[in-house]
């Protein structure tokens, strides 16, 4: 009860530090905050308090894991024994883990073609423009990022020069406190052998971090502007128009994704590593282990152990710097060696789903300025300042875990 007790406070202590970098905070619309409290509680609840939640989680998580196995024969097929791990070549991130972002790039792209997934998005969105009571841009936006990253921006491209300073911050927040199904796949590969139910825990965790991030968002960026609200139709891409087509297109995305992630990974772990090797000739310590210090009472306020505070603490820092993928591979050596308790490491894999590093602010801007030129001054201004509002989103996905944990 104790820790639970911790997480809860964690959820205020985050909302607080919100509020103390709120740009406006008589302009905050508490109503849409209040829900927006609410509402990762109630969707908590199925997912962790009914009888056969876990059986629930276990069979989604064992599901697709064999999505996971049968994705990985075309891999296989055209990288042979590098297709997946063995006992020459190890285990290697970007034969056996990348090459499925172009297999569920192309399932999810189907899906569109088919009428699947703007059906999905278009309900999602209706639900919290409802619930939430946030703008029809908004909402649109909030749904797509629950199944793609900075392409959310497409499906309002006709609508973005009419998005104010407050809606910009918030779909910033989305993007990074959110993640897309595509990517998903990453982490479930990384972590599944360790922890059976991580598909469920981290598809539950992207969508408990939708309201998250409203929340703190409408608090740090209160809309001080009139908002012009329009009728969205969620369409298909206009280049999805045959079948065979759609599957070229988004294998194609999919091949470029892969190529973003191992460009980032291997400039930003290159680029800290120079930093680190500076930092230790005249200090003790790394720039994650300074982050780790730094992020000591975040971590506490989760609620995970009091022996895990630390190497929860340094999680956080790694993603925030090098991203979330070192952060979960990090995350599962401590699961496989036992370093870490399991309700630790649950609150752990919750806080770290999201995109909230350094890099993805690079992304994000570069999204706006080739789309939304002359709103770039408005979103280099908030940039920086959105990131740290996903971070607390996140961190309030994890008190969230720590609260309903069993």
């Amino acid at each position: 009860m104790g820790q639970k007790f911790i997480s809860f406070l964690g959820i205020l202590f985050f909302m607080g530090v919100a509020y103390l970098c709120s740009s406006n905070r008589k302009k905050i619309n508490y109503k849409t905050v209040l829900i927006a409290f609410i509402t990762p509680f109630i969707i908590a609840i199925p997912i962790f308090l009914l009888p056969n939640s876990r059986d629930m989680l276990l069979w989604f998580s064992e599901c697709f894991d064999k999505l996971i196995v049968a994705a990985k024969e075309g891999q296989k097929f055209v990288l042979g024994s590098l297709g997946e791990p063995n006992e020459q070549t190890g285990f290697i991130f970007a034969f056996h883990c990348l090459p499925l972002i172009i297999v569920f790039s192309v399932l999810f792209g189907v899906l569109y073609y088919l009428g699947i997934m703007t059906f999905i998005i278009s309900k999602i969105a209706f639900l919290v423009r409802k619930i939430l009571g946030v703008s029809v841009l908004e909402a649109v936006y909030s749904a797509c990022s629950l199944f793609v990253g900075t392409e959310s921006f497409f499906s309002i491209r006709p609508y973005l020069r009419k998005l104010t300073r407050s809606q910009i911050f918030l779909m910033f927040t989305l993007y990074m406190a959110t993640v897309a199904s595509t990517t998903l796949v990453l982490y479930v590969s990384v972590l599944s052998s360790k922890f059976p139910t991580i598909a469920g825990h981290l598809a539950s965790a992207s969508v408990l971090s939708l309201p998250a991030a409203v929340l703190i968002a409408k608090i740090m960026e209160p809309e001080t502007e009139e908002v012009e609200e329009a009728d969205i139709k969620i369409e298909k891409p206009e280049n999805y128009k045959t079948f065979n087509g759609t599957i070229v297109i988004c294998a194609a995305e999919g091949g470029k994704v892969i190529f973003s992630i191992c460009e980032m990974l291997i400039a930003i772990v290159g680029l800290v590593s120079i930093v680190n090797m500076i930092l230790t000739s005249f200090f003790p310590y790394s720039i994650t282990e300074l982050l780790g210090y730094l992020f000591v009472p975040f971590s506490f306020f989760l609620g995970v152990d009091t022996a895990d505070v630390f190497k929860v603490s340094e999680l956080l820092g790694t993603r925030t710097i090098l991203t979330e993928i070192p952060s979960y591979f990090e995350l599962g050596n401590l699961i496989n060696t036992g370093a870490i308790s399991d309700k630790s490491a649950m609150i752990a894999s919750y806080a770290l789903c999201g995109f909230a590093n350094v890099g993805s602010v690079g992304i994000a801007l570069g999204s706006i300025c080739s789309l939304i030129p002359e709103k770039l001054h408005i979103a280099s201004k908030i940039a920086y300042k959105s990131l740290f509002s996903a971070f607390l989103a996140t961190l309030i996905t994890g008190c969230i875990a720590g609260i309903f944990y069993e």
